[in-house]
């Protein structure tokens, strides 16, 4: 309490307006093999022309541009990429496969010996140049240097994409000291180049300028040739694979398109496990007929796996048939990728509590057909093993057909709307209640936080979300032991809303005289 040494008034300020706040749930997440693009960085897109370029195009070692493509077609918005490519040790990022694409430019003036050689010098190297980032796209990189000045050492650089100029940065210079000197202008603009002035200056700073020509870079690799799990599950060390994004907090959905490896959906499902706030969309092996898929979620028949077990994850079948953009010809691409862009469009235009799948929210577009079309029947096998289908139905097109989360015990969160309800309101309760670390452990405090969270659950409760919940912070759960061990603890009761998935209609036969007020309950 202050000291009030003289009469007055002294106002004091009571803030009882905390709240939590909203946060993302339809933002999603691939691992995969692109043309191009920074290799195990996470790296935001926000639309497709974005994905083309930043990553490049399709390519035929990798489904990820087709699962990218499929997403932001099915309504999502928020993808973080994570470009992979092959380690020979994946512990060590020096062990990197692909290479960059690189040339070198040489001086403008030609050197003599001073013996009286007439004959000059080989030319004399004064730049690297790379490209931006690794892969066999930067070989169709070339670098043109026009208008160079003698005395002032500057020049005209240009850089060429597949023919076509792409950049263009007029009088840079050779001189380091210069404002515009040729790194400092380029390195961290360019989207396609970087350059390093290698010249050891002897004199007249024109011997450090370019020789005006045109520069073809060679010699970039992909890395993808040896690609193994590893590389795509990656190292928690090194933040490799899977392990890029732990340093981007706002992840919901996680997918590694087309890898349909039990070490890759294993190591994918133990990630979204420990973060706890996200779910991995695994795609079922292509070609695979029902009891296949069925045997391959068990880890029986030709499987020896453990079976996938688990409420952070999903499991689609089967692959989703497209025109291929490259050769017009029809191709199979996985489904995760679609499968994330419903989800987002379901939370976009209801709630993430209300189930991505059905004719409206699970809809998928710009796909031709499905790669196998199941039979009701055969969808009678698949659900109850926790095998989400895409059927094909005459009048509604492509849907998702199922909701299941491959956990194998029965439970409100076997549902992947609940799943996903819980995931929001755990991370959004846990980040807005950050306010009372630190506070005195004591009823104010266990108020506090319940005027926090009773408005938050009121509201999801209201839009459906929740049949009914309830909180507890008091002395039955915070007792003398738990405070001495400086622990607050609470507890949140949820009925989470479920999904009207099996509809039976009865059709009752009555006769002419009956009065169906009567026959009504």
């Amino acid at each position: 309490m202050p000291s009030y040494l003289s009469p007055g008034v002294y106002p004091r300020e009571t803030d009882f307006s905390f709240y939590v706040k909203q946060i993302s749930t339809s933002s999603a997440a691939m691992v995969g093999v692109a043309e191009k693009g920074p290799i195990n960085k996470p790296t935001l897109v926000t639309s497709w022309e974005q994905f083309l370029k930043t990553f490049g195009g399709y390519i035929n070692e990798g489904y990820l541009a087709y699962a990218a493509r499929a997403f932001f077609d099915n309504g999502g918005s928020v993808l973080y990429v994570c470009r992979v490519a092959h380690y020979a040790d994946p512990t060590d990022r020096n062990t990197l496969s692909g290479q960059k694409a690189a040339a070198k430019l040489v001086s403008q003036m030609d050197m003599y010996l001073l013996n009286g050689d007439p004959d000059p010098l080989p030319p004399q190297e004064v730049y690297d140049v790379f490209a931006i980032n690794e892969g066999i796209w930067a070989n169709r990189l070339e670098v043109q240097i026009e208008n160079v000045g003698l005395s002032g050492g500057t020049f005209l650089l240009s850089v060429i994409y597949k023919g076509e100029t792409v950049e263009r940065f007029t009088d840079v210079s050779s001189d380091e000291n210069a404002t515009d000197f040729v790194e400092l202008r380029v390195n961290g603009v360019s989207d396609y180049i970087t350059i390093h002035d290698i010249w050891e200056p002897v004199g007249d700073t024109g011997m450090g300028t370019p020789r005006g020509g045109t520069y073809a870079l060679s010699g970039g690799e992909n890395g993808v040739v040896d690609m193994a799990d590893s590389d795509y599950i990656g190292d928690p060390s090194q933040h490799t694979g899977l392990f890029a994004f732990d340093e981007v907090d706002a992840l919901n959905l996680l997918m590694v398109p087309g890898v349909t490896t039990v070490p890759v959906i294993n190591a994918g499902i133990g990630y979204a496990e420990s973060r706890k706030d996200l779910l991995f969309i695994a795609d079922a092996p292509p070609m695979l007929e029902p009891l296949d898929v069925v045997n391959f979620r068990k880890g029986q028949g030709t499987y020896t796996h453990a079976a996938f077990n688990s409420s952070y994850a999903a499991l689609y079948y089967p692959w989703l048939e497209i025109s291929d953009p490259v050769t017009a010809q029809k191709k199979n691409i996985p489904p995760s990728g679609a499968v994330a862009g419903c989800c987002a469009r379901s939370d976009q235009k209801t709630h993430v509590w209300w189930a991505p799948a059905g004719i409206d929210r699970g809809r998928i577009f710009n796909a031709l057909t499905v790669a196998y079309k199941t039979s009701r029947g055969e969808r009678d096998v698949l659900y109850p093993e926790g095998i989400n289908t895409i059927a094909v139905f005459p009048d509604t097109g492509i849907n998702i057909w199922g909701q299941k989360t491959l956990q194998s015990q029965p439970s409100a969160v076997d549902r992947v709307n609940v799943r996903r309800l819980m995931m929001y309101i755990e991370e959004a309760i846990s980040e807005s209640s950050r306010f009372v670390v630190f506070e005195p452990n004591n009823p104010q405090t266990w108020r506090a936080l319940g005027r926090l969270i009773n408005p938050f659950l009121q509201d999801i409760k209201e839009k459906g979300g929740l049949y009914d919940y309830a909180f507890q912070c008091d002395e039955e759960t915070n007792t003398p032991v738990v405070i001495d061990r400086n622990e607050m603890m609470a507890r949140v009761f949820v009925k989470p809303t479920k999904t009207a998935e099996f509809i039976e209609l009865n059709f009752i036969l009555s006769g002419t005289g009956a009065v169906f007020s009567e026959l009504i309950p």
